[in-house]
Parts: structure tokens; C-alpha cells; sequence
């Protein structure tokens, strides 16, 4: 990775010290002065320790080759910031493309769903935005990269971190097949259920569209659909019914989202015409609140 700038190094720091997300904010931005004077000179023991963290987590991030990406630099992808609570900053391997469409489902699908995904992600001619996690997940990011897309995982552990670890060869074949691992987390924190909710936002708004295959009630990709609706992106759910493992998509049919056939083309057809359709979203005029 670049050198780090002072700049940087003070906002990991205040992220060490627990600063709230919206102060963050201003400091990624330059807006918080006494904020970034405080970090920068206080000799307390323990703003002297987090400034500590702050060299360790960046010498953790460049042994990587990870790059910390802040909300004022281009590459910051845009549909974050239709969130109301963006991330200051991202930490990421690999290179993020502006745009994509999320894919998502449950960590234990059925073979049909998870082939359906996996060929869903292959033709869809965009880069494919998942979370690195069991089932569709991995049936998606690895459809993407045998069609030569790119794709996107978004974690909720911080980098240096697998979750779950039996993805570890997943994440580095994403990183050096021209996609990214992203997470808004300090390096080498753990998972937490939290953690993996506030990754599901940052799925949603990435994606110019979602498509749930295949989900249970409960499963996490209900909460990325949740947000997706809040976001007003395009949901699509695939048409399917039977046990359990449908019965998420039974639930987004009822709160909305656009049913999809069980046979890709038609499926990317329908998809395609919708997103065609769908107004632009806010992100094109939050875009000078970066600077």
C-alpha cells in the first residue's frame, strides 16, 4: 500500500478510541480540528496507546498489500453514501468497482439454488457484490471470477481475519482475480453478529440491485434485503417455494420484491428491464459531500 498519511493514521486512531461514526466522519473530511488536535497531542496513556494501534494496524494492513480507502477518496464507492451512518473509511485488498449487483442467500442452499446463483453471477456482465460466506455466497463470488467478473466481498471481520476460515483460498483467489475483500473494520477483529448486520448494509448500498435466491426466515440475508428496501435499490427474489430453505423468499415476495424465474436468462432479463427503469439513486447528488 501508499504511504500513509498523518491524516489517516490520527483517524484510525480515533477509531481505536471508540470516536462516534459521525465524528469520524468530519475527520476523514478535515472538519473536526480539535478532534484531530486532541488525537495528535494528547499524552495520555491512553491516546498515546491508540495512536500505538493506529502504527500496528497499518503496518498489519501493508504486510496485507491492503489499502485503507477514506469517504473523501475517489474510489470510495458511491452508493455508500446513501447510507445515513457511512463508514469513514474502508479497509481493502484488491480493487473496488464502483457498481455491481449483490447476490445473496442462505449458507446451506439446495444444489438447484446454489448452481442458480453461481450462473446468475456468470452472466450477468457486472461485477457481483456477496459477503464471503458459506452457500450462495461462494456460489456467487466464484461464478463471478469463472466469467472473469469481478466481485466483491464485503466482511464483517477486519481484514486478516477469514470468516468463516475455511474461505481463506476463496478471499485470495477474489483479490488476485481483480476483485476486492472490503470491511469497514480495524484489522484483525473478529466477527461479531453485529458486525455481519452492519456488513449487510454496506452489500445493499453498493449494489445498484439485490437478488436473494434462496433464504430461511431468519437467515442474514433478509437483513440485507431489509436494507436494500430502505435504500429504495431494486429487490429481486427468486420464484421459488418447498421447505425452510424458501421461506425467506416467500417473505420478500409479500414485502415487495420482484419474483424472478428459476431459469437464469429470463431471470437477468426481467432484472435488466427493472434496473433500466428504476430512477437514479441519491448517491449522484451525496457525491460533493466528500469534499
Amino acid at each position: 500500500m501508499d504511504v500513509i498519511s498523518q491524516d489517516e493514521l490520527l483517524l484510525f486512531a480515533a477509531a481505536y478510541l471508540h470516536v462516534p461514526s459521525r465524528r469520524l466522519r468530519a475527520l476523514a473530511r478535515a472538519q473536526d480540528r480539535d478532534l484531530k488536535e486532541w488525537i495528535a497531542g494528547d499524552s495520555s496513556r491512553k491516546v498515546s496507546h491508540a495512536r500505538h494501534q493506529a502504527r500496528e494496524a497499518v503496518q498489519r494492513l501493508k504486510r496485507l498489500h491492503a489499502t485503507i480507502v477514506t469517504i473523501v477518496d475517489e474510489s470510495y464507492p458511491p452508493g455508500l453514501l446513501d447510507l445515513d451512518e457511512p463508514p469513514a473509511f474502508l479497509c481493502v485488498r484488491g480493487t473496488l468497482p464502483s457498481d455491481g449487483i449483490a447476490i445473496i442467500g442462505s449458507r446451506t442452499p439446495t444444489a438447484e439454488a446454489a448452481a442458480f446463483a453461481g450462473e446468475l453471477a456468470a452472466k450477468c456482465g457486472v461485477p457481483v457484490i456477496s459477503g464471503l460466506a458459506l452457500g450462495i455466497d461462494a456460489a456467487a463470488h466464484t461464478g463471478a471470477m469463472d466469467a472473469g467478473l469481478p466481485t466483491i466481498a464485503y466482511v464483517g471481520t477486519g481484514l486478516g481475519i477469514t470468516y468463516p476460515p475455511e474461505h481463506h483460498a476463496l478471499e485470495d483467489e477474489i483479490v488476485t482475480r481483480s476483485g476486492a475483500v472490503a470491511s469497514e473494520r480495524l484489522p484483525d477483529e473478529p466477527v461479531t453478529k453485529s458486525s455481519l448486520v452492519h456488513r449487510d448494509r454496506l452489500q445493499a448500498a453498493h449494489a445498484r440491485a439485490t437478488v436473494l435466491v434462496a433464504s430461511e426466515i431468519e437467515g442474514g440475508a433478509m437483513q440485507t434485503m431489509r436494507f436494500a428496501k430502505d435504500l429504495g435499490r431494486p429487490r429481486f427474489v427468486l420464484d421459488a417455494s418447498g421447505g425452510p430453505e424458501y421461506a425467506g423468499n416467500a417473505q420478500a415476495r409479500g414485502d415487495g420484491a420482484i419474483a424472478i424465474p428459476f431459469a437464469v436468462e429470463a431471470a437477468l432479463e426481467k432484472i435488466r428491464a427493472t434496473v433500466a427503469r428504476a430512477p437514479s439513486s441519491v448517491r449522484t447528488t451525496r457525491t460533493t459531500s466528500r469534499a
